[in-house]
């Protein structure tokens, strides 16, 4: 039962030790469009420290930055338009020690290539001179990560304003004096030209009446 038992846990610790390599999480981004990505990188030297990164960007990549480095300094290699690397380096103190697992969070520009995966190959370099690359294919004792391009985003719908309707548009409305349904409405010079015939008709009669009564004195 006991060689049962070392024979068990020999064949455990390759697959436990396979486990600790670098990721990417998420493992898929829409192409095209700036992503949050955490590299996850194991520190697996018990008697030394990881205290640089070295990321090889993949063809495509406009932009690295930082996100939530933990004190990290983050330097880029640009070559024209793209990003080639990107290095990450711990200051005095704060290298990845013992069993640590270091998260890097950085926003990172992808190419506009749906359905690519892509391959980002890292070196972690130890305070003890050694440098562990991860550059193998899927499967081996040090793969690269990988990230898998997804359909990229749809830009939002800019919103459209209406166009002026000249049937909306506000119509002049037409007086009302006095209600009724607006057919016999007098308009408003056509009743002052009555007042004012009215007066001159008055006057006159009056001129009339008064040569009369003339008249009847003499």
């Amino acid at each position: 039962m006991i060689r049962l038992a070392l024979v068990a846990a020999a064949l455990l610790l390759p697959a436990a030790a396979a486990s600790a390599h670098v990721e990417i999480k998420p493992a898929r981004a829409p192409a095209g469009d700036e992503a949050r990505l955490t590299f996850e990188v194991p520190n697996e030297r018990p008697d030394a420290a990881t205290r640089r990164i070295v990321i090889q960007m993949p063809r495509g990549v406009t932009s690295v930055q930082g996100d939530a480095l933990r004190g990290w300094r983050l330097t880029t290699r640009r070559q024209g338009a793209q990003v080639r690397r990107a290095t990450l380096t711990a200051p005095r103190g704060r290298e990845l020690t013992g069993e640590q697992r270091g998260r890097f969070r950085l926003r990172v520009g992808l190419p506009r290539r749906e359905g690519a995966t892509l391959v980002f190959k890292v070196l972690q370099v130890y305070d003890s001179g050694e440098i562990v690359r991860w550059l193998g294919p899927e499967g081996t004792s040090e793969p690269a990560p990988k990230l898998r391009l997804t359909a990229a985003r749809e830009p939002a719908p800019e919103p459209v304003e209406p166009e002026p309707d000249a049937q909306a548009q506000p119509q002049p409305q037409e007086s009302d004096d006095g209600g009724g349904d607006g057919g016999g409405d007098v308009p408003i010079w056509a009743g002052v030209g009555l007042i004012l015939l009215a007066a001159v008709a008055g006057s006159g009669l009056a001129r009339r009446r008064n040569r009369r009564r003339m008249e009847q004195r003499k």
